[in-house]
């Protein structure tokens, strides 16, 4: 049987704390537990850019592309904190690059938005689209 998740499970998947984490997993705490706003331990991690999390997390059977309350996953979240690392990782586990939110969005659209030029880039090489064109010139 699983259990939702304290504050601490969350704090510990942002902060890279991938031991507590897995202690948070062995005693029984669901893997794609959410907090308040729909976030997992997955879409924390992704945030904070903690790999080791995602891994573990993922080889302890996270669903790599749930969405939160506004239909971003773990992937989008990385995206708009800037996280390359975790998006080249997650996105060659198998995420989806373009998954849609409630504004209609993908991750290579909030990225052109936001003029994440570095991101727009890893973005375009890993063959995301985008829904809307955004006129913007480098």
């Amino acid at each position: 049987m699983t259990k939702s998740a304290p504050k601490q499970f969350f704090n510990a998947c942002s902060t890279g704390k991938a031991d507590v984490v897995a202690q948070f997993l062995d005693d029984g705490t669901d893997v794609d537990a959410r907090d308040e706003y729909g976030l997992t331990g997955l879409m924390w991690a992704g945030r904070k850019g903690r790999v080791d999390v995602a891994r573990l997390l993922l080889d302890r059977g996270a669903n790599i592309d749930l969405t939160d309350n506004t239909g971003r996953t773990s992937l989008f979240h990385a995206v708009a904190y800037k996280r390359y690392e975790f998006v080249r990782t997650i996105a060659g586990l198998g995420a989806d690059v373009n998954v849609v939110d409630m504004h209609g969005w993908t991750p290579l659209d909030f990225a052109r938005t936001s003029r994440h030029l570095k991101m727009v880039d890893l973005l375009d090489e890993l063959n995301a689209i985008a829904k809307y064109s955004v006129n913007w010139t480098r």
